[in-house]
C-alpha cells in the first residue's frame, strides 16, 4: 500500500524525544490538581545473544523437522565446504577451576554444556561439528596462546564448558560427535571461526554488525524463520524515562546530562542498530548499537523503538520569489524550547515530519522567516491507540492575543474536547477560560502557563464540563495563541479528530466555502454567543446552480445554537458553501462527519469573515491514496475568475483557471488535474472579485483513514504560530 511516508524527510530519523505531559498550574479555586508525566520508553526486539552464524533456535527447530545435519549447516555459513581432522589431536583447556588440563578434542567435545542431551540428534550433529570447528579456529588464530592454552570454559569468550560433566550421562550429545567424528567445517581450505548463538530474532547477524571490524564473506547474514516459535524470537522492554536516563548517565559512553533524547544513525544489513546518537544537556555521544543496547539492558541490538500513534507536519509554502530562511522555535510543556532553521525554495514548498524533530512530545510551534510565508500543521493519529483514527490540519495563526473564541465544543458521548494554549511570551500567563452551554450557563476556570510553554485543558475533565455542548471564550492577560480539538465516535459509525484555530475576533459576517449532505455527510453550523443579549442570525445556503436558501435562527445570549444541514429542506443532498449575517457579532463554525469513499471521520474550520481575491495553503497532497479538493465560494452578485497556481516542492509550477458562478461554489479536485496526479504541494489563489478558499483532503495515511480541512490564509506572512502539536502515544 502506497502511504503519506513517501514525503520527503528533511533530517535523519530521531527515533524518540523526552516527552512532558501538559502541566496544568491552577489559580485559587480550581480544583484540578496539577500533573506531571510518567513518561517511559518501549523497545520491541528480536533475538538472544550475538546472532552470529548458527541460530541455535533455529538449528533446533531446523533438526526437530528432520533436516540433514549438512543442510542446516549449509543454511547459516555462506560458500563452506567440509573437511576431516583427527579428534584424537590434544588440546589444552582451561577448565572452570583454572586450571589448565589436556584433553583429546573428542573428549572435551564430549563434555561440552552448549544444548541440552534432548535435542534432535540432526540438531546435535550440527553442534558438534560446529564446536569442533570453532576450537580449532581459536587455536589456528592463536587466541589465547599468549595466556598458555587453547580454548576457555566461558560461552560468552570461547565455548561452555565443564570438566565436571560425565559423558556417559550424555549418550545423545556422545552419539552426535562420534558420527561427525573429525568433520570440521572449512572456507578456503581453512577452520572457519564457527560463531553461533542463542536466537537471531529472525535474521543472522554479520560479524561487523555484532563486532565491529571488516565483514566475513561466510558469516553474511542470512534470513532466519525457523526460530519463529522460540520464546527468544521477540521481546519489549518498557523503561521509565527517568530509570532510562540515569542507565545512560552511570556509563561514560552514554552519559550526557539531561537526557533530551537518541536517535539511530545506523543499521546493519540485518536491521540491527550499528550506531546510536544520544542527546541531552552535556552534549551528543555516538555509541554502537551493542554498547547502546548493554547499557540500557536490552538483548540485543536488533531492535526498534515503538510507534507513536501521533504522526504530525508543518508545512511552509513560500510563494515569493526569494528564497525563505526560516527559523523553527519547539515550545514544550513547562517551558523547554529548542530550535532549528531550514531554507524553502522561491515558488515551493517545504515539509518536516515533527515526529523526527521533537519526538514523542506535546508541543507548540513559532515559525519565522526573513520572506513572508504560508505555514500550516497536518496531524494523523489514532487517537489513545484505538478506533478514533484520522487526521485534522490546521492554518497558522500570525499574531497572539488576548482573546480567543471557539463556537464548537462538545463532551457528551464518546466525545472529547481539548482546549490548547501556547504562550510565545517570556511572562506567565494567567487565563480565564469561559465555557458557555446552550441554556446560558457559563462555567470559568483559571489557568496558568508558563513562559514559551504551551498547556492543554481536557475539558471533560473539568467539573461540571463532562456531559454538554458548549462555546468557549478565553481571556488572557498576555497576548497568547489557541486551538481546539476533539476526538469523537459518532454513534453512526464515523470516529475520528478534528482541530481549528481559534477567531480573535468576533463578527456580524461569516462564510463557509465547503458544504456537502449527500451520501454519508452531515454538515453543522455551530453560532456562539458570548454577549449578555440574544442575537438574530440569518444563515445563506449557496448551491452548485446559483440558487440559494436562507434559514434564521436567534442565538440567545452566552450560548450557542447548532444547526444540521442535512434536515433543512432543500439541502438534503448536495454540495454547497454558506454565509451567516448576525445583527451582533458572534462566531461561527461548520463541522462535517463523513464516510467518504470507506474512509471516515471529520473536520471542522473556523469561519472566514474578509473576503479576499488573494488565498495561499501550504498543504495539498494526491499522492498514494490521498485526494485532495480546494473549495472556492462566490458569494457576489456576478460570476467571478480565479487561478490556482500549485507550487511543487522542486519549485516548479502549474496553472489552473476556472470560472465561479454567482452565490455559488467551485470544486477542484486536485488529483484529476493533469501533472498533478502523484505530489505534495501548495497553492496560491488569485481571483477578480474577492472570494473564501477552503481545502479538504481525504486520505488512508498508514493505518489511519478520514480527513481534513483548513480554511487558506488570505496572506504570506514572516511569523506563525501553532498552539497544536503532538507525536507520542
Amino acid at each position: 500500500m502506497e502511504t503519506r511516508n513517501v514525503r520527503k524527510f528533511t533530517v535523519p530519523a530521531v527515533i524518540i524525544l523526552i516527552m512532558v505531559l501538559a502541566l496544568i498550574v491552577p489559580q485559587p479555586g480550581n480544583n484540578e490538581q496539577a500533573q506531571a508525566a510518567g513518561k517511559s520508553v518501549t523497545f520491541h526486539g528480536h533475538g538472544k545473544g550475538h546472532g552470529v552464524g548458527l541460530c541455535m533456535a533455529g538449528v533446533y527447530f531446523r533438526g526437530l523437522w528432520g533436516h540433514d545435519y549438512h543442510n542446516i549447516i549449509h543454511t547459516y555459513y555462506t560458500g563452506i565446504s567440509f573437511s576431516q581432522v583427527s579428534d584424537d589431536q590434544k588440546i589444552r583447556v582451561l577448565c572452570r577451576d583454572n586450571q589448565v588440563r589436556e584433553y583429546t578434542l573428542r573428549e572435551y567435545l564430549y563434555r561440552l554444556q552448549e544444548e541440552p542431551d534432548t535435542w534432535p540428534q540432526q540438531g546435535l550433529k550440527v553442534l558438534a561439528v560446529a564446536a569442533r570447528t570453532y576450537t580449532l579456529s581459536c587455536i589456528a588464530r592463536g587466541k589465547h596462546a599468549g595466556s598458555g592454552y587453547d580454548i576457555c570454559p566461558s560461552g560468552s569468550c570461547c565455548q561452555a564448558f565443564n570438566e565436571q560433566i560425565n559423558p556417559a550421562n550424555h549418550p545423545n550429545t556422545v552419539a552426535a560427535i562420534n558420527a561427525t567424528a573429525g568433520e570440521i567445517i572449512t572456507y578456503g581450505g581453512q577452520p572457519i571461526i564457527a560463531a553461533y548463538s542463542s536466537c537471531c530474532g529472525g535474521y543472522t547477524a554479520g560479524c561487523d554488525e555484532a563486532w565491529g571490524g571488516n565483514p566475513v564473506a561466510y558469516l553474511s547474514p542470512v534470513p532466519d524463520d525457523a526460530c519463529a516459535s522460540d520464546k527468544n524470537r521477540n521481546w519489549s522492554v518498557t523503561i521509565a524515562w527517568d530509570q532510562f536516563e540515569a542507565k545512560l548517565d552511570a556509563n561514560s559512553a552514554t552519559a550526557v546530562g539531561t537526557l533530551y533524547g537518541f536517535a539511530i544513525v545506523s543499521r546493519g544489513p540485518s536491521g540491527r542498530v550499528l550506531k546510536i546518537r544520544v542527546d541531552g544537556s552535556s552534549g551528543s555521544k555516538t555509541v554502537s548499537g551493542n554498547t547502546f543496547a548493554s547499557v540500557v539492558g536490552l538483548e540485543t541490538n536488533l531492535f526498534d523503538v515503538a510507534q507513536p500513534n501521533f504522526d504530525e507536519y508543518l508545512l511552509i509554502q513560500n510563494p515569493g520569489d526569494t528564497e525563505a530562511n526560516c527559523t523553527l522555535t519547539y515550545m514544550l510543556p513547562g517551558g523547554n524550547n529548542t530550535s532549528e532553521s531550514c531554507t524553502v525554495g522561491a515558488h515551493s514548498r517545504y515539509t518536516i515530519f515533527m515526529n523526527e524533530h521533537v519526538p514523542d512530545s506535546e508541543v507548540s510551534i513559532k515559525v519565522e522567516s526573513d520572506q513572508p510565508v504560508v505555514s500550516e500543521r497536518a496531524m494523523y493519529f489514532k487517537f489513545q491507540g484505538g478506533s478514533r483514527n484520522d487526521g485534522h490540519a490546521c492554518m497558522g495563526v500570525r499574531d497572539p492575543n488576548k482573546k480567543w473564541y471557539f463556537a464548537e465544543g462538545y463532551t457528551g458521548g464518546d466525545f472529547e474536547t481539548f482546549i490548547l494554549v501556547q504562550n510565545p511570551n517570556d511572562a506567565w500567563a494567567n487565563l480565564s477560560a469561559s465555557y458557555l452551554g446552550n441554556g446560558g450557563e457559563a462555567d470559568t476556570f483559571q489557568y496558568s502557563l508558563a513562559p514559551k510553554s504551551r498547556m492543554t485543558i481536557w475539558m471533560d475533565r473539568e467539573p461540571g464540563l463532562d456531559d454538554g455542548e458548549f462555546s468557549t471564550q478565553l481571556d488572557c492577560d498576555q497576548p497568547v495563541i489557541a486551538e481546539r480539538a476533539m476526538y469523537f465516535s459518532d454513534g453512526q459509525g464515523r470516529a475520528g479528530g478534528t482541530a481549528s484555530q481559534g477567531t480573535q475576533q468576533m463578527s456580524t459576517t461569516w462564510f463557509f466555502a465547503e458544504g456537502y449532505t449527500a451520501e454519508s455527510f452531515d454538515t453543522w453550523v455551530l453560532l456562539g454567543n458570548p454577549g449578555d443579549n440574544p442575537v438574530p442570525a440569518t444563515l445563506t445556503f449557496m448551491l452548485p446552480d446559483t440558487s440559494t436558501k436562507e434559514l434564521k435562527v436567534e442565538v440567545p445570549a452566552r450560548s450557542r445554537v447548532t444547526v444540521h444541514a442535512d434536515d433543512i429542506p432543500g439541502l438534503e443532498q448536495t454540495e454547497f458553501s454558506s454565509s451567516v449575517e448576525s445583527e451582533t457579532p458572534i462566531v461561527a463554525e461548520r463541522a462535517m462527519y463523513f464516510n467518504y469513499h470507506q474512509k471516515d471521520g471529520g473536520h471542522d474550520v473556523m469561519g472566514i469573515n474578509q473576503l479576499s481575491d488573494k488565498w495561499y495553503f501550504a498543504e495539498g497532497y494526491s499522492a498514494g491514496y490521498f485526494d485532495t479538493y480546494i473549495l472556492l465560494q462566490n458569494p457576489n452578485a456576478s460570476d467571478t475568475t480565479a487561478s490556482l497556481t500549485y507550487m511543487l516542492g522542486n519549485g516548479a509550477t502549474i496553472r489552473q483557471d476556472m470560472v465561479i458562478g454567482a452565490h455559488s461554489r467551485y470544486t477542484v479536485y486536485v488529483d484529476a488535474v493533469p501533472g498533478m496526479e502523484q505530489t505534495e504541494f501548495s497553492t496560491a489563489i488569485q481571483s477578480a472579485a474577492p472570494i473564501v478558499a477552503e481545502r479538504a483532503m481525504y486520505f488512508n495515511y498508514r493505518d489511519r483513514t478520514g480527513g481534513s480541512c483548513a480554511e487558506a490564509a488570505s496572506s504570506p506572512a514572516t511569523v506563525w504560530y501553532f498552539a497544536e502539536g503532538y507525536t507520542g502515544y
